[in-house]
């Protein structure tokens, strides 16, 4: 089976007014929306656009050598690969794009980034980030196990409205991958019933769920039949927390958490290798880290999240490559200098977590008659 390069090499002779959009031409988009663009894709909603081969050519002359680009610790850098291939293809390379904006504040625990394109003139594709290298990215991940609504999600709906505002075609998409699925299911859900009438598809590429109740919000209900969430068959950051069931289990090339990495993702034609269900392991796991949610009240999520993020920080890292980077991992040292009810906190809580990972291992071995 191909990969996403063999995809773009195999369609990449039809223009989108030839081959419409597809779930494999969302998930690049997507990836795509990691890159730093700031200063060669216009950061407003105004009539200003560029080409993803003149965007390209220039990410590329600001970046001379591939290897010293840096998209942070976890981020596959195979996504360089794809936008170079991008520029030189006749489906991508005459895709506008527009109000690339890149938003952190440490303050507030925000971390926000989203890119407009359009693949023809008459459709419009709003791309969210997922969680990038730092911190606060990472905490406001957390935070969503026990707020209704992160400043991300509320700056999604934004500015989708904004987009959509002055976007005079006919289709609008939107999509997303990781925390970007995330964004993408929540703006859709919560923006306005002219917007709604435009909207043809929400793509949510291994996108976390969200808190209870949400599922059962009339919004949703009304909007989910445009929702497509695609997750990796050994998924974890897929089935984090409160999610649909209807989601469609792609073939992965890696294993375990890397399965995450949406570069994996093996293609067939217009599509992803879709397989019958995830693995016994991805339920299992789904399972216990969702009893482990539900044990604690939105108060002892909260706790545990600041607790945690104090511990991380604590040798002033602001990125996951700072905490990486760190030799011996001293960060972890400062545990002993944590105030004892911050330790307490963590301690107690991963304690349930491992206990709760045990019985269900335990039970699949040993399953009840």
């Amino acid at each position: 089976m191909g990969t996403l390069n063999d995809y773009i090499s195999w369609r990449g002779d039809l223009t989108f007014e030839q081959a419409p959009l597809n779930e494999v031409d969302s998930l690049i988009f997507s990836l795509i929306s990691y890159l730093d663009l700031k200063g060669i894709v216009p950061g407003t909603h105004d009539g200003t656009t560029v080409p993803i081969r003149a965007a390209a050519n220039a990410f590329f002359a600001r970046n001379p050598d591939p290897k010293k680009i840096s998209i942070g610790a976890i981020i596959p850098k195979d996504i360089i690969k794809i936008f170079r291939a991008l520029k030189d293809c006749r489906r991508y390379r005459a895709v506008n794009m527009r109000a690339h904006v890149n938003v952190i504040d440490l303050s507030r625990e925000t971390q926000f980034s989203a890119t407009t394109f359009f693949p023809t003139s008459d459709t419009m594709l709003v791309a969210y980030r997922g969680t990038d290298d730092t911190l606060v990215g990472w905490k406001e991940d957390f935070n969503m196990s026990f707020m209704q609504t992160v400043p991300a999600q509320a700056a999604a709906v934004s500015y989708l409205e904004e987009a959509a505002s002055v976007f005079s075609g006919k289709t609008i998409h939107i999509a997303g991958h990781s925390k970007g699925g995330n964004l993408s299911v929540y703006a859709a859900t919560r923006c306005s019933k002219p917007i709604k009438k435009k909207l043809e598809t929400v793509w949510s590429h291994d996108g976390p769920g969200f808190v209870e109740g949400f599922l059962n919000d009339p919004d949703y209900i009304k909007t989910k039949h445009l929702i497509k969430s695609f997750v990796p068959q050994s998924s974890l950051i897929g089935m984090l927390m409160e999610h649909d069931e209807n989601y469609h289990v792609v073939k992965s090339r890696q294993t375990g958490l890397w399965q995450h990495d949406g570069v994996s993702w093996e293609v067939m034609g217009a599509s992803f290798v879709h397989l019958r269900k995830v693995t016994n392991e991805c339920r299992r796991r789904d399972k216990t880290v969702n009893e482990w949610i539900r044990t604690m009240t939105p108060e002892q999520r909260e706790q545990f999240v600041d607790a945690l993020y104090q511990l991380l920080s604590a040798n002033n890292a602001t990125t996951l490559t700072d905490l990486l980077s760190i030799k011996n991992y001293k960060w972890l040292k400062k545990t002993s200098e944590l105030d004892p009810h911050v330790y307490k906190t963590i301690q107690k809580t991963l304690a349930v977590l491992l206990d709760l990972n045990t019985k269900n291992i335990i039970s699949d071995i040993f399953p009840k008659k």
